[in-house]
């Protein structure tokens, strides 16, 4: 009896763990940084995490598990939530264990990251810095001072920075998307705004809450008529614009246009964006054994990604750039949308 009275008390035991592990709740997904950098043609990575306990799932296949594990864990996971998790791009299955395909690291790891990342921007902005100066004073004697944030981050940084490292196609490629998603255990700090394109890519909107713009019809009328016409003809769509400082009342347009020529602005520009990607390219060979990134190529994004915060920080801490009415008060300064918008000519990633 004394034998078997161990043997159930062991039970007990194990039983009592195997329940606190299940009952151990994975930090919600709001509460960390997920980031896409994407080509969508259909779902965003984002579309395939939300519904149910995925993310649940994608969180705990950070170590391989077969589907009987997961459960045996507490992870509810039916056949349809790891195929719609599959076909989304975010786990695969290997010798018959599923595995998320897309970094997620924890709280270490994200701050070993940003620590490395800010050590770096730190090196290049040292030996860029008098080159983004005379790029700011180029954008102001264009006329275009105000749009100097807009035009430093979404066409330089988050935008011709991209086709000299890495563009989306070359990443991954998937049903309904391509490029690549990662997940950080929280926020960065200080600014944190975004790039969107419209039309054929050509019109180009900085943002911090993208619904600061007219709706995606209107924005992709917008670049058709300019990429035509080089102005808005259509008078029900210069109506709609112009509550939003985008055009006057003979359809010119009120942010840059800027076209494919050897000027000041592109030769400065081009000079950074060799000297940063050389400068990165040199750094993130040892992100792939750090972190456990598997494809370079988005150790190469990820740490891009941070870099350029990095940067954008000094470049206000230094007043090279300032930050757009518009970003400081939605409401007050809508008519000062032209401020975050521009026009580039053959799209912002030819």
């Amino acid at each position: 009896m004394k034998y078997f009275s161990n043997l159930l008390l062991l039970f007990v035991f194990l039983s009592v763990s195997i329940m606190i592990q299940a009952q151990t709740p994975v930090r919600p997904y709001n509460q960390w940084e997920a980031t896409q950098f994407i080509a969508v043609n259909g779902h965003q990575p984002e579309d395939y995490v939300m519904p149910d306990n995925n993310w649940e799932i994608l969180y705990n296949l950070r170590t391989p598990h077969t589907q009987a594990e997961l459960r045996e864990m507490g992870v509810k996971c039916s056949d349809s939530q790891l195929l719609l998790l599959e076909v989304g791009g975010l786990i695969s299955k290997t010798r018959g264990k599923w595995k998320t395909t897309i970094p997620i690291l924890d709280k270490e790891q994200t701050s070993s990251l940003r620590s490395l990342s800010k050590e770096l921007a730190g090196a290049i902005y040292a030996k860029t810095k008098a080159d983004f100066i005379s790029l700011s004073q180029t954008i102001s004697d264009m006329g275009f001072k105000n749009n100097t944030l807009s035009l430093v981050f979404s066409y330089l940084l988050d935008g011709r920075m991209w086709t000299k490292l890495v563009l989306f196609e070359d990443i991954n490629n998937y049903t309904s998307w391509s490029g690549c998603y990662w997940v950080l255990y929280e926020p960065r700090n200080g600014l944190s705004c975004g790039t969107n394109g419209f039309g054929e890519q050509d019109l180009i909107l900085t943002y911090i809450n993208s619904g600061i713009a007219p709706g995606n019809n209107i924005m992709d009328q917008c670049a058709d008529e300019i990429a035509r016409f080089g102005k808005i003809t259509d008078t029900q769509l210069i109506s709609r614009l112009k509550p939003y400082g985008l055009a006057d009342n003979n359809g010119n347009v009120l942010f840059p246009i800027i076209k494919k020529q050897q000027d000041r602005f592109h030769q400065i520009s081009e000079k950074l964006v060799n000297a940063i990607s050389a400068e990165l390219k040199n750094n993130c060979g040892s992100l792939t054994t750090r972190y456990g990134i598997e494809n370079e190529k988005v150790a190469t994004v990820m740490l891009y990604h941070e870099v350029m915060w990095y940067l954008v920080d000094k470049l206000i801490q230094d007043k090279v750039i300032s930050l757009p009415a518009i970003f400081k008060d939605e409401k007050a300064n809508k008519n000062r949308l032209n401020e975050v918008v521009f026009f580039i000519e053959g799209g912002l990633m030819q």
